[in-house]
């Protein structure tokens, strides 16, 4: 069994990943540890699309080979936090060409994965707002997905019970 870990240093794929190991135990499970970035023209591509916009250097190679070391930087933390919960892990980076879920998902598929881990958000709660990329894997996905709960998410009774007691 393969297992895929979409890891972008955030607390809920930091999470995502102690949470598989609870439910696989310790047995060495192949994983891959994928981060993906983004190009500079990526990124200022999709700013304009919606209405934003980012001044480009003539030159982006300079902040893209940084991109990318970050990614490989956070790739290998993901790496040692798998290690930790019991997997025999490798790290992979790759640029986002398009979406960064839809990288998530090809990869997956290159890889024969068997499972999909991933957090709940990344880093910023603005992909929930717009549809989130956990939310898209799950929607796309041709391989079984898991997406743990926060660590400090409230059951709905609990939630409900606080919302009544403020009516």
């Amino acid at each position: 069994m393969t297992i895929l870990f979409a890891y972008d240093g955030s607390e809920s794929s930091a999470d995502s990943i102690a949470a598989a190991g609870r439910v696989f135990g310790h047995d060495g499970r192949d994983a891959v540890v994928l981060t993906v970035w983004e190009p500079l023209s990526v990124e200022a591509l999709r700013n304009v699309r919606f209405g934003g916009w980012i001044p480009l250097p003539l030159d982006v190679t300079e902040a893209d080979q940084s991109s990318e070391m970050q990614a490989k930087q956070l790739a290998t933390h993901g790496v040692q936090l798998a290690t930790e919960a019991g997997f025999a892990a490798r790290a992979l980076w790759k640029a986002d060409a398009r979406e960064i879920a839809e990288t998530i998902i090809e990869e997956s598929e290159a890889l024969d994965a068997d499972l999909i881990v991933m957090g709940a958000h990344g880093l910023t709660r603005v992909g929930a707002f717009l549809g989130g990329i956990s939310n898209h894997v799950i929607r796309h996905a041709t391989r079984p997905v898991l997406v743990p709960p926060r660590h400090n998410a409230r059951p709905a009774h609990e939630t409900e019970r606080d919302a009544a007691a403020v009516r």
